[in-house]
């Protein structure tokens, strides 16, 4: 879920910010919001998920499990809506750095979501 989120927003973002104009009567620049739109809900609902819930494992003993701190929960869902809302802190039209504040969060954001796999993966063998 939080990778075709992922897709998603980078998918919008190209028609969003750099066509213009009609495509078979559809607006790119909607059509890219939209995408951006739906892929930035996929990620928040797949970073929610991260949360971790504590699993009864055979017996009922509970199972060693990885929960994500509700920080960094926060801070990947608040840079989610910074990619996707339209307010910066340096407007886009700046560019080349108006995008780079933006490459910055999203380059951020895949890090630790990669790092938040790694580490369940690993919970998750370590357990076996």
């Amino acid at each position: 879920m939080v990778w075709l989120g992922l897709v998603l927003v980078v998918a919008g973002a190209v028609p969003a910010l750099t066509a213009s104009g009609d495509l078979a009567g559809v607006d790119l620049t909607v059509a890219g919001g939209i995408a951006m739109a739906a892929g930035a809900v996929l990620l928040v609902a797949g970073i929610l998920r991260l949360r971790g819930r504590r699993r009864a494992g055979p017996g009922g003993a509970a199972q060693a499990y990885y929960r994500t701190s509700t920080g960094k929960i926060v801070a990947m869902i608040v840079a989610v809506v910074y990619i996707v809302s339209p307010v910066d802190l340096i407007p886009d039209v700046f560019l080349p750095v108006g995008i780079a504040d933006d490459a910055t969060a999203f380059t951020w954001l895949l890090f630790a979501l990669g790092q938040e796999y790694t580490r369940r993966s690993r919970t998750a063998r370590r357990a076996r």
